[in-house]
């Protein structure tokens, strides 16, 4: 699926309200376990294809610098005008940056595959709660790699994965995402360790949400 087409899918699921993922609370996982991602003070924190989430106000109130990569610019705008965060615009050659005054949450409207890791720099910490979950199957091992070249030496990640028995009724988004898979993908400079399981009741997909944390291969 080409860039446009990406955009443009996540573009209308925006216009037209289907955003059910969507939080008005800081997510679980970051309730739960944010000290292990944050295991000190002002810490740069990425947020992939991150929407409007609470949980980058979360980051930012708590003193750390965010940054975000979304493709659809409704949700940048909204999350600023409804977190009353005044904010400044950049045109660059490969997006357009949302900065907060202080620039410490700077969020970037492109396709995530286009954002220039020499660009955006390192990142202590990525919080991947709903990015690999949602991207296609043929962009993983892409997104993989764009994801390790922006980690910093000391990184954490902490990473929510749907898993499930996809059937010809459902396959995603949210799309299965193995703990094995997440070691193929990133296990040449990650050590993975299952934080929490979470059960979403007896149906026919034996659905549950797992949260791990990557961490710098020993």
């Amino acid at each position: 699926m080409s860039s446009d087409e990406r955009v443009k899918y996540w573009d209308n699921v925006w216009s037209n309200g289907l955003t059910s993922w969507h939080a008005k609370d800081i997510n679980f996982a970051l309730k739960n376990h944010g000290h292990l991602l944050l295991p000190g003070p002002r810490r740069r924190v990425l947020v992939p294809l991150c929407g409007k989430s609470v949980d980058m106000k979360w980051f930012y109130n708590n003193g750390h610098s965010v940054v975000g990569i979304e493709g659809v610019e409704m949700p940048i705008k909204e999350f600023y005008e409804e977190n009353d965060i005044p904010y400044t615009t950049e045109e660059l050659s490969w997006g357009k940056l949302y900065s907060s005054n202080d620039r410490r949450l700077q969020l970037y409207l492109c396709d995530l595959f286009e954002a220039k890791p020499e660009e955006l720099g390192k990142f202590d910490a990525v919080w991947d709660r709903g990015s690999l979950v949602a991207i296609y199957e043929e962009d993983r091992e892409k997104y993989s790699q764009f994801m390790k070249s922006v980690l910093a030496p000391d990184f954490r990640y902490l990473v929510n994965l749907m898993q499930y028995r996809p059937n010809e009724l459902f396959s995603g988004p949210p799309r299965n995402i193995s703990n094995e898979l997440v070691l193929q993908l990133f296990g040449d400079v990650c050590e993975l360790n299952v934080l929490e399981t979470l059960k979403w009741g007896k149906d026919e997909f034996d659905t549950q949400e797992v949260v791990a944390l990557l961490t710098p291969k020993k």
